[in-house]
């Protein structure tokens, strides 16, 4: 269990480093900067969803042979993080005004 909580806070970790050296992407002057914000948003959470996915599967494979369920935990855990961190740097934002935690946002 501990290398199981062990890989999702490393995870967890590369996520919000991976969203916090992203975070001058994320200021919208042109229309073409939405475009290349989105893309690069795609390519770090589908990069780091991806990538839990494939350690999750190997560690679950490794410890007792059951890789696709530690890739699913990995998968759903991570995928909540996610939400989590995106909605709370939008209420820390709009509502107590300290923009740019992961994310710039427009309130």
């Amino acid at each position: 269990m501990a290398l199981a909580v062990g890989g999702l806070l490393a995870f967890t970790a590369a996520y919000l480093l991976a969203m916090r050296l992203s975070l001058d992407v994320s200021v919208i002057k042109e229309k073409t900067d939405a475009d290349h914000r989105d893309a690069v948003y795609l390519a770090i959470h589908g990069g780091v969803l991806l990538a839990a996915m494939a350690g999750g599967f190997a560690l679950g494979r490794w410890l007792n042979g059951l890789g696709l369920a530690y890739a699913v935990l990995f998968l759903v855990v991570l995928s909540l993080v996610m939400v989590s961190a995106q909605l709370g740097s939008y209420e820390v934002a709009c509502e107590a005004g300290h923009n740019g935690l992961i994310r710039h946002w427009t309130c």
